[in-house]
Protein backbone atom coordinates (compact mmCIF):
# COMPACT_ATOMS: atom_id res chain seq x y z
CA UNK A 1 0.00 0.00 0.00
CA UNK A 2 1.25 3.25 -1.00
CA UNK A 3 1.89 6.28 2.20
CA UNK A 4 0.02 8.37 0.24
CA UNK A 5 -3.08 5.97 0.71
CA UNK A 6 -3.34 6.86 4.71
CA UNK A 7 -3.68 10.49 3.84
CA UNK A 8 -5.92 10.06 1.92
CA UNK A 9 -9.89 11.46 3.23
CA UNK A 10 -12.14 9.03 4.45
CA UNK A 11 -15.33 10.12 3.13
CA UNK A 12 -19.14 8.30 2.22
CA UNK A 13 -18.19 7.70 -1.36
CA UNK A 14 -14.62 6.55 -0.46
CA UNK A 15 -16.36 4.07 2.02
CA UNK A 16 -18.33 3.03 -0.63
CA UNK A 17 -15.30 2.27 -3.44
CA UNK A 18 -14.45 0.42 -0.32
CA UNK A 19 -17.76 -1.78 0.09
CA UNK A 20 -18.27 -2.70 -3.59
CA UNK A 21 -14.55 -3.85 -4.11
CA UNK A 22 -15.25 -5.95 -1.52
CA UNK A 23 -19.24 -6.79 -1.79
CA UNK A 24 -20.26 -5.89 -5.16
CA UNK A 25 -22.43 -3.38 -3.59
CA UNK A 26 -23.12 0.52 -2.37
CA UNK A 27 -25.54 2.87 -0.52
CA UNK A 28 -26.77 5.39 -2.66
CA UNK A 29 -27.25 8.09 0.07
CA UNK A 30 -28.38 10.88 -2.30
CA UNK A 31 -31.47 8.99 -2.53
CA UNK A 32 -32.17 9.14 1.21
CA UNK A 33 -33.27 11.61 3.24
CA UNK A 34 -30.98 12.80 6.63
CA UNK A 35 -33.58 11.09 8.62
CA UNK A 36 -34.29 8.28 6.50
CA UNK A 37 -30.74 7.44 6.79
CA UNK A 38 -30.87 7.82 10.46
CA UNK A 39 -33.38 5.28 10.77
CA UNK A 40 -31.47 2.87 8.85
CA UNK A 41 -28.26 3.52 11.11
CA UNK A 42 -30.50 2.90 14.38
CA UNK A 43 -31.60 -0.61 12.15
CA UNK A 44 -28.08 -1.87 11.48
CA UNK A 45 -26.59 -0.90 15.11
CA UNK A 46 -29.66 -3.37 16.45
CA UNK A 47 -28.60 -5.92 14.34
CA UNK A 48 -25.26 -6.17 14.88
CA UNK A 49 -25.37 -5.41 18.61
CA UNK A 50 -27.86 -8.82 18.67
CA UNK A 51 -25.15 -10.49 16.36
CA UNK A 52 -22.38 -9.94 19.07
CA UNK A 53 -24.93 -10.80 22.07
CA UNK A 54 -26.77 -13.70 20.44
CA UNK A 55 -24.39 -15.74 18.20
CA UNK A 56 -20.92 -17.07 18.94
CA UNK A 57 -17.94 -15.31 18.63
CA UNK A 58 -16.93 -16.68 15.17
CA UNK A 59 -20.61 -14.53 13.63
CA UNK A 60 -18.44 -11.28 14.17
CA UNK A 61 -16.39 -12.89 11.56
CA UNK A 62 -18.67 -13.81 8.78
CA UNK A 63 -19.50 -11.95 5.59
CA UNK A 64 -23.20 -10.67 6.88
CA UNK A 65 -21.98 -9.06 10.16
CA UNK A 66 -19.26 -7.66 8.61
CA UNK A 67 -20.91 -6.28 5.16
CA UNK A 68 -23.70 -4.68 7.99
CA UNK A 69 -21.03 -3.11 9.66
CA UNK A 70 -19.55 -0.98 6.32
CA UNK A 71 -23.33 0.16 5.65
CA UNK A 72 -23.08 1.31 9.23
CA UNK A 73 -20.05 3.50 8.34
CA UNK A 74 -20.97 4.71 5.01
CA UNK A 75 -24.01 6.02 6.33
CA UNK A 76 -22.50 7.58 9.65
CA UNK A 77 -19.83 9.08 7.58
CA UNK A 78 -22.46 10.29 5.00
CA UNK A 79 -24.78 12.04 8.45
CA UNK A 80 -21.66 13.65 9.25
CA UNK A 81 -20.81 15.25 5.88
CA UNK A 82 -24.69 16.59 6.18
CA UNK A 83 -24.20 17.48 9.42
CA UNK A 84 -20.89 20.00 8.19
CA UNK A 85 -22.53 21.03 5.72
CA UNK A 86 -25.58 22.64 7.95
CA UNK A 87 -23.00 23.86 10.68
CA UNK A 88 -21.11 25.66 7.36
CA UNK A 89 -24.52 26.98 6.10
CA UNK A 90 -24.97 28.03 9.93
CA UNK A 91 -21.97 30.02 10.68
CA UNK A 92 -22.32 31.48 7.30
CA UNK A 93 -25.33 33.41 8.21
CA UNK A 94 -24.54 34.27 11.75
CA UNK A 95 -21.17 36.02 9.80
CA UNK A 96 -23.47 37.79 7.79
CA UNK A 97 -26.18 38.83 10.32
CA UNK A 98 -22.79 39.59 12.63
CA UNK A 99 -21.62 41.86 9.92
CA UNK A 100 -24.99 43.54 9.49
CA UNK A 101 -25.41 44.59 12.63
CA UNK A 102 -21.63 45.69 13.18
CA UNK A 103 -22.15 47.90 10.16
CA UNK A 104 -25.31 49.30 11.65
CA UNK A 105 -23.84 50.09 15.04
CA UNK A 106 -21.17 52.17 13.21
CA UNK A 107 -23.60 54.22 10.85
CA UNK A 108 -25.41 55.03 14.18
CA UNK A 109 -22.38 56.43 16.17
CA UNK A 110 -21.86 58.19 12.90
CA UNK A 111 -25.20 60.01 13.06
CA UNK A 112 -24.75 60.59 16.41
CA UNK A 113 -21.68 62.63 16.18
CA UNK A 114 -23.90 64.35 13.77
CA UNK A 115 -26.68 65.02 16.07
CA UNK A 116 -24.58 66.01 18.89
CA UNK A 117 -22.75 68.84 16.14
CA UNK A 118 -26.35 69.63 15.62
CA UNK A 119 -26.98 70.01 19.41
CA UNK A 120 -24.10 72.75 19.42
CA UNK A 121 -25.51 74.55 16.73
CA UNK A 122 -29.24 74.85 18.46
CA UNK A 123 -26.63 76.19 22.06
CA UNK A 124 -24.93 78.28 19.85
CA UNK A 125 -27.78 79.85 18.03
CA UNK A 126 -29.89 80.43 21.80
CA UNK A 127 -26.48 82.53 22.84
CA UNK A 128 -27.10 84.79 19.65
CA UNK A 129 -31.04 85.38 19.59
CA UNK A 130 -31.19 85.23 23.47
CA UNK A 131 -28.10 85.40 25.48
CA UNK A 132 -26.08 88.07 24.07
CA UNK A 133 -28.86 90.38 24.11
CA UNK A 134 -30.12 90.04 27.17
CA UNK A 135 -26.75 90.04 28.42
CA UNK A 136 -26.10 93.41 26.76
CA UNK A 137 -29.41 94.96 27.98
CA UNK A 138 -28.12 94.49 31.83
CA UNK A 139 -24.63 95.42 31.13
CA UNK A 140 -26.39 98.73 29.57
CA UNK A 141 -28.49 99.05 32.20
CA UNK A 142 -25.78 98.60 35.17
CA UNK A 143 -22.35 99.38 33.38
CA UNK A 144 -23.56 101.65 30.32
CA UNK A 145 -23.95 101.69 26.89
CA UNK A 146 -20.12 101.77 25.83
CA UNK A 147 -19.14 98.87 28.05
CA UNK A 148 -22.28 96.94 26.23
CA UNK A 149 -21.63 97.78 22.88
CA UNK A 150 -18.03 96.69 23.84
CA UNK A 151 -19.48 93.64 24.82
CA UNK A 152 -21.65 92.68 21.88
CA UNK A 153 -19.10 93.79 19.72
CA UNK A 154 -16.75 91.33 21.31
CA UNK A 155 -19.04 88.23 21.72
CA UNK A 156 -21.20 88.56 18.38
CA UNK A 157 -18.61 87.82 15.76
CA UNK A 158 -16.78 84.72 18.07
CA UNK A 159 -19.82 83.50 17.92
CA UNK A 160 -20.99 84.04 14.36
CA UNK A 161 -17.15 82.53 13.81
CA UNK A 162 -17.92 79.36 15.94
CA UNK A 163 -22.15 79.02 14.09
CA UNK A 164 -20.12 79.13 10.49
CA UNK A 165 -17.48 76.60 11.78
CA UNK A 166 -20.42 73.66 13.05
CA UNK A 167 -21.86 74.00 10.54
CA UNK A 168 -19.02 73.58 7.91
CA UNK A 169 -18.62 70.65 10.38
CA UNK A 170 -21.82 69.14 10.40
CA UNK A 171 -22.33 69.62 6.64
CA UNK A 172 -18.40 66.88 6.55
CA UNK A 173 -20.10 64.39 8.80
CA UNK A 174 -23.77 64.50 7.40
CA UNK A 175 -21.21 63.24 3.91
CA UNK A 176 -19.57 60.77 5.71
CA UNK A 177 -22.83 59.35 6.92
CA UNK A 178 -23.94 59.00 3.52
CA UNK A 179 -20.82 57.22 2.40
CA UNK A 180 -21.40 54.91 5.07
CA UNK A 181 -25.07 54.20 4.15
CA UNK A 182 -24.33 53.77 0.20
CA UNK A 183 -26.33 57.24 -0.24
CA UNK A 184 -23.51 59.93 -0.91
CA UNK A 185 -19.46 59.89 -2.17
CA UNK A 186 -16.59 61.20 -0.26
CA UNK A 187 -15.91 64.55 -2.40
CA UNK A 188 -12.08 65.11 -3.97
CA UNK A 189 -10.41 67.99 -4.49
CA UNK A 190 -11.37 67.80 -8.36
CA UNK A 191 -14.81 68.57 -7.69
CA UNK A 192 -14.27 71.55 -6.02
CA UNK A 193 -14.85 74.44 -8.41
CA UNK A 194 -11.48 76.78 -8.86
CA UNK A 195 -10.97 79.81 -6.87
CA UNK A 196 -11.57 82.79 -9.27
CA UNK A 197 -9.37 85.88 -8.82
CA UNK A 198 -10.33 89.67 -7.26
CA UNK A 199 -12.08 88.16 -4.68
CA UNK A 200 -11.28 91.14 -2.47
CA UNK A 201 -14.53 92.08 -1.63
CA UNK A 202 -15.07 88.31 0.61
CA UNK A 203 -12.17 89.24 2.45
CA UNK A 204 -12.93 93.04 2.94
CA UNK A 205 -13.96 93.82 6.53
CA UNK A 206 -17.33 95.61 6.70
CA UNK A 207 -16.39 99.01 7.59
CA UNK A 208 -17.92 100.63 11.21
CA UNK A 209 -20.35 102.78 11.34
CA UNK A 210 -22.55 104.41 14.09
CA UNK A 211 -25.84 105.59 14.59
CA UNK A 212 -29.08 103.55 15.23
CA UNK A 213 -28.39 101.32 12.13
CA UNK A 214 -25.47 99.84 13.73
CA UNK A 215 -27.94 99.54 17.51
CA UNK A 216 -30.36 96.84 16.21
CA UNK A 217 -27.77 94.91 13.19
CA UNK A 218 -27.02 92.94 16.36
CA UNK A 219 -30.58 91.40 16.76
CA UNK A 220 -31.31 91.22 13.32
CA UNK A 221 -28.33 89.28 12.19
CA UNK A 222 -28.81 87.16 14.98
CA UNK A 223 -32.72 86.43 14.13
CA UNK A 224 -31.46 85.34 10.64
CA UNK A 225 -28.69 83.12 11.60
CA UNK A 226 -31.28 81.83 14.16
CA UNK A 227 -33.48 81.07 10.55
CA UNK A 228 -30.91 79.66 9.05
CA UNK A 229 -30.47 76.95 11.56
CA UNK A 230 -33.97 76.38 11.58
CA UNK A 231 -33.78 75.85 7.72
CA UNK A 232 -30.89 72.96 8.38
CA UNK A 233 -32.65 71.30 11.22
CA UNK A 234 -35.69 71.32 9.36
CA UNK A 235 -34.03 69.48 6.29
CA UNK A 236 -32.17 67.16 9.07
CA UNK A 237 -35.37 66.51 10.01
CA UNK A 238 -37.39 65.50 7.01
CA UNK A 239 -34.29 63.44 6.22
CA UNK A 240 -34.58 61.02 8.98
CA UNK A 241 -38.48 60.91 8.38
Amino acid sequence: MRISHFNKPITAKSLNESLDKRFGQTVDVDKFSTDQLMDARNKLRTALHDIETNESFDAVGNEDYQKKSMFLKVINQAIDERAHIVEGDVEADKAITEGAEEEATLVMAAKDMVDRVTGWMEDTAEMQTESMLEIGDKIRDEMGSEQSESFIGTVKPALEQLFTTLETTRDALTGGVAVLTGEGAPETMGDEAPAEEGGDEFAAAEPATGGEEDAGRPARESIERSRRLGTILGGADSKKK
